[in-house]
């Protein structure tokens, strides 16, 4: 019965997964798509479609001349726009064709014979762009001679009975407009999905407060069902009141985050704090959260913060339990280090760049006896270097198996390069306890600004580590997320809440914003740097040369986006 409870939990919840996503992406890509179509509405431009998906049509529905879809795979959109379709070739020389006249003019220009039309005839002479002064004409001979036809502005071709396509008039195109006019065409769509991302970080903010760091009150003990945090685990309670750590009296926020620091830079694991519940005085020695970032071993959710000891072949060990890790393996091993292992012994190899100080260096066999003595040893590592470990794993029935360092195979941190690219400290140490909020207008918008900045340069900063030089490469195109990626994120974010769901559809959205304006053929961004090559060159570049370079790219983006869908796949398995 408990199976049956989980199995259909674990079902729901990825049908929740499942509806979050599409509305996500689904809002993420009409706000770009409806930046594109009203500047190109605004711009005279003809839109023949907004689609929002990709393949088969699901839902549509006419709005005067353009047509609004829905379509079944609810990855990507687009605004068909007039001049990216060649119409020249629609027709040709002596085929025999239909007009439907209105008002003296072409109405509907018939390509299919079952079709019904007033005249009939063969092609000798055609204008459907009408630059310049010229007008939109077609001439067809007939049983009553040459005849010359005026076609209106918003004439349709009609391909069968069902199927049409209006007519467009060279002043109706893309590119019959003004460099500005086709350049904010371009941008809007990222430029919406800026807009969003800030318009939902104000309201997270507003939602939230600011952290009132004048005050010593805590105003939130983080608890999880899945791991305990040391603030909770100790026994500290929201509206405890710091007043003393480490000795030293404590007034506000601030003063507490100094105290940590200090303690942390000694690669202290140990905080000894007193706070005022009520009336009463109240002390506790507080284990940090402990997470080495650099090779991904925590002790969050480890029975024990300090030394655990273990009986294995009637034999006491002392090591250090794992909690949640995700350790980087350069081979994967048969055997890879999980939670609930317990870490024993450690051997580094340094890095060349490590050599400045050679005080530091050791290349023997190191046994593990505090997570202090871990953090002090990968603050010494900065650059490219190798670890093998000795551990105890843990096995399903709660015995132990010892892993020596050759079968552990050789796990390889991140380099410091990468991790302050990314902003991410190599040590995070933590305790679960959080400030007051209060509501600051200023505050709020200061900080939805300072996450959007945050987010936009997170991607260059990303591109940076794949393209730029550097001497070891540890960030790669596996290292990237499809929209298959992009659902498992969703995922892990559903028990989070809602305000965290719509904190990820502002960090889409500016992701999918900034990707789009990349100087790369096929997207928005090859399509401006085309625009300022005309501006540089005061010549438009051949629309013929830029269909091909396009659809070279977007072949070469499909192939990326597949690879790195089979890496997420991989990911997702692999767990």
């Amino acid at each position: 019965m408990i199976n049956l409870f989980l199995a259909l939990s674990g079902f729901w919840l990825v049908v929740v997964a499942i509806i979050a996503f599409i509305i996500i992406i689904g809002v993420i890509i009409t706000v770009h798509e409806l930046g594109h179509l009203f500047f190109a509405k605004r711009a005279g431009i003809l839109c023949h479609e907004f689609s929002i998906g990709m393949g088969p049509v699901i839902y549509k529905h006419q709005f005067k001349e353009t047509t609004f879809t829905i379509r079944a795979i609810p990855i990507g959109g687009y605004v068909a726009m007039a001049g990216e379709e060649n119409l020249t070739d629609i027709v040709k020389f002596n085929d025999q064709i239909g007009l439907n006249l209105e008002n003296d003019k072409v109405k509907e220009i018939i390509l299919d014979e079952k079709v019904e039309s007033q005249i009939t005839g063969n092609v000798f002479e055609y204008d459907f762009e009408g630059k310049g002064e010229n007008k939109l004409h077609i001439s067809l001979r007939t049983e009553t001679g040459n005849n010359y036809y005026e076609i209106a502005d918003d004439a349709f071709f009609v391909f069968s009975k069902n199927k049409r396509y209006q007519i467009e008039p060279y002043d109706r195109s893309f590119d019959s407009k003004s460099k500005w006019k086709r350049f904010i065409t371009l941008f809007a769509g990222a430029m919406n999905n800026f807009i969003l991302a800030i318009l939902i970080y104000i309201i997270i903010s507003f939602a939230t407060g600011v952290p009132n760091y004048d005050s010593n009150v805590i105003g939130e003990v983080t608890y999880s069902e899945t791991m305990e945090y040391p603030a909770y685990k100790a026994g500290l309670q929201k509206d405890d009141k710091i007043i003393e750590v480490n000795g030293n009296k404590i007034d506000t926020w601030t003063d507490f985050q100094k105290e940590l620091e200090n303690i942390f830079k000694e690669n202290n694991t140990t905080i000894p704090l007193k706070v005022l519940r009520g009336t009463e005085e109240k002390s506790f020695n507080i284990e940090a959260y402990t997470y080495i970032v650099s090779i991904g071993l925590s002790n969050m959710g480890s029975s024990t913060y300090g030394l655990k000891n273990i009986t294995v072949d009637n034999k006491q060990i002392s090591g250090l339990e794992v909690g949640a890790c995700n350790v980087r393996y350069i081979n994967t091993p048969s055997n890879k280090i999980k939670t609930g292992d317990i870490l024993t012994g450690i051997s580094v190899t340094y890095d060349e760049k490590d050599k400045e100080n050679p005080q530091n260096i050791d290349f023997e066999k190191k046994e593990i006896t505090s997570w202090s003595q871990l953090i002090t040893i990968f603050k010494d590592i900065k650059s490219a270097s190798k670890i093998k470990f000795q551990y105890y794993s843990k096995n399903t029935d709660d015995t132990y198996t010892l892993v020596d360092y050759e079968a552990s195979g050789i796990a390889e941190p991140y380099t410091d390069e990468v991790l302050i690219n990314q902003r991410i400290e190599k040590i995070q140490q933590k305790i679960g306890v959080a400030p007051t909020t209060h509501f600051s207008f200023f505050g709020c918008i200061g900080n939805a600004f300072a996450q959007f900045g945050n987010d936009f340069t997170l991607i260059f900063r990303t591109l940076k580590l794949l393209i730029a030089p550097s001497g070891v490469r540890q960030v790669g195109v596996q290292n990237l997320s499809s929209f298959v990626g992009i659902f498992s994120m969703v995922e892990s974010y559903i028990n989070s809440g809602f305000l965290s769901l719509l904190g990820l559809t502002a960090m889409l959205s500016v992701n999918i914003g900034v990707v789009n304006l990349l100087p790369i053929p096929a997207l928005d961004g090859g399509r401006i740097l085309f625009l300022i090559i005309e501006a540089i060159t005061r010549k438009k570049p051949s629309k013929k040369v830029e269909n091909i370079i396009n659809n070279i790219f977007f072949v070469l983006i499909l192939a990326l986006f597949v690879v790195v869908t089979v890496f997420d796949i991989m990911r997702i398995i692999n767990k």
